[in-house]
């Protein structure tokens, strides 16, 4: 497996993971309560609040960090054992994300008090499937580059 083509497998999913949390916020921007809700207990209700500015700073840092540091982990891996493993492990996690990221955003678009914002919990078992996926995918892409 190239290096180019590992980096790429892990870094594209936290491009993609970013502008879609990027754009999804800035477009909601005017729609979005001052104190966003950002932590939910475990009935779904909001329990943890952020100003809008923090929350798109935070969210957008922590994709762009952890993409970059996973993809520096997977470059700089060569052709270790370990290296298809950081690779497929970054994917999954930009998607592990990215996904909650988006979706509080959208939660809280359009609501009057960020203490009303409920957070419907089937998306929860949604999320870890959806990362391992990714990362399964990024694994299976990997190994078909050895071939």
């Amino acid at each position: 497996m190239s290096v180019v083509r590992r980096g790429a497998l892990t870094a594209v999913p936290f491009g993609i993971a970013t502008v879609a949390y990027v754009g999804v916020f800035l477009a909601s921007y005017d729609r979005l309560p001052g104190r966003i809700a950002t932590h939910f207990s475990a009935d779904g209700g909001a329990d943890g609040f952020t100003s809008r500015v923090a929350t798109l700073w935070f969210g957008g840092g922590m994709l762009v960090g952890l993409g970059l540091l996973f993809t520096v982990l997977a470059l700089v891996s060569k052709e270790s054992s370990g290296s298809r493993l950081t690779a497929a492990v970054g994917a999954g996690t930009a998607v592990t994300l990215g996904y909650p990221l988006v979706l509080t955003v959208l939660v809280n678009t359009d609501v009057q008090h960020s203490a009303e914002v409920q957070l419907p919990m089937g998306h929860v078992a949604v999320l870890l499937p959806a990362g391992v996926a990714t990362g399964g995918l990024a694994w299976w892409l990997m190994r078909r580059g050895e071939a």
